[in-house]
């Protein structure tokens, strides 16, 4: 009963990142074509767009990952695995789900090192808007730690067989 609440929270905090993923990706399309649109006419496009731009391509990906896991959006080799017996293809399912959740734990680390170094040196990212990097990368660790519970989640799946598509 806890373990299904939990289970739909995390759920809910998945599709909420995915949504404002879906809201980034959105906003710099409008702002991209609104400045090549001004600068078709001949006017000055806004300065920022660019630097919010590759701001938001860092968030996408981040917000979105976790997600898409959930969703068995990431690519993967169908053919082989459609061919492998279903033991085997277990198996392989496991060995991914560690080699991810060993990749999601360096992300989270690096990303929360490299964030709390960033805010305790106050870096600063000066472009045309001087912003604080570590509100840039504070999204890498966050994204990291949604990544690694997802991993976790597929593991236990695939381990006690509730997840049969490898």
């Amino acid at each position: 009963m806890y373990l299904s609440k939990v289970v739909r929270f995390f759920d809910r905090i998945l599709g909420f990142t995915a949504f404002l993923s879906g809201v980034l990706l959105m906003a710099i399309t409008v702002f991209i074509s609104w400045a090549v649109g001004m600068r078709y006419l001949n006017f000055n496009p806004p300065v920022w767009v660019i630097q919010y731009t590759e701001y938001a391509l860092l968030w996408i990906t981040f917000l979105g990952a976790a997600w898409l896991l959930r969703e068995k959006g990431h690519i993967r080799i169908d053919t082989l695995i459609s061919r492998i017996p279903p033991r085997i293809a277990r198996w392989l399912a496991l060995f991914n789900d560690i080699v991810g959740m060993a990749v999601a734990i360096v992300i989270f680390w690096f990303g929360s090192t490299n964030t709390l170094d960033l805010y305790s040196r106050a870096i600063m990212d000066v472009k045309a808007v001087t912003l604080p990097m570590y509100a840039l990368f504070a999204i890498i660790p966050f994204g990291g730690f949604l990544l690694l519970l997802q991993y976790l989640r597929d593991f236990f799946d695939h381990l006690v067989g509730k997840n049969t598509d490898a």
